[in-house]
Formats: structure tokens, sequence, C-alpha cells
């Protein structure tokens, strides 16, 4: 258990820069432009895009949650479930804060640290009873 534990803590900065590249390269903003002439244009753009072309770099801030996996890998590399923990309950914040936009990424990642954490703590309980 603390094997697989330990792999899923190790795996998740690389599941949270798939994630990154998802929410930022994969079309995702619909928009719709038009003009009193009748010039009517809609469809769907990037992150990357609409936040190149409006100036609006709040997306990018929305990416920094690969650090907070960064730092549950290396809790889960040392052994420890303390950081796996923190990290798992602050992913699962912010995936409940955007639910409806950004957390949907972010759930997927909350969902495998909490495995981690919770492999690791169980695997630790059973290794002192025995």
């Amino acid at each position: 258990m603390a094997k697989l534990g330990k792999l899923l803590g190790l795996v998740s900065p690389e599941l949270a820069i798939g994630v990154v590249a998802l929410m930022l390269f994969f079309p995702t903003y619909g928009y719709e432009s038009g003009h009193s002439e009748g010039n009517f244009s809609s469809g769907t753009m990037s992150a990357f895009r609409f936040a190149l072309e409006e100036g609006n770099y709040a997306s990018f801030y929305w990416s920094g949650f690969v650090v907070v996996c960064l730092i549950a890998a290396l809790g889960a590399l040392t052994g420890r479930t303390v950081p796996i923990w923190a990290c798992a309950i602050a992913l699962w914040f912010l995936a409940g804060l955007g639910m409806m936009s950004i957390g949907l990424f972010i759930f997927p990642l909350a969902v495998v640290l909490f495995a981690s954490a919770t492999l690791l703590t169980v695997a630790r309980y059973e290794s002192r009873r025995a």
C-alpha cells in the first residue's frame, strides 16, 4: 500500500502539468462578437489565446497549483503524509471554489492526492501495529 501511495504522490505533478496544458491550450472559452451592421461571429478559443488578446492573465494564476503538487510529491518521496494531506485539502478547496469552471480540472488531482495520503497513512498505521 505504501508503494502505491508513494507512486500516486509522485505522479501528481505530471498530471498537474497535463491539466495546465489542457486548461491553457484546449478550446475552453466561448465568444460571440457582433456589430450593429450584422457582422456576427462566434466560436471557442483557448485560455492562452483569450489571455493574450484580452490582457487578462488571471487564468495563469490558477495554474500555480502545479507547485502544490510538487510539494505533495516531495512529501510522498520522503514518506511524510502531512504535506500530502495539506495539498489535497488545498486542491479540494480550490476545486470547490471554481467547480463550474476550473474546479473540474483540479478535482481529479485532489482525488489522486487524497488516495495517496490515505494509502500512506494506512500503511504507516499497519507498520506500527506489526
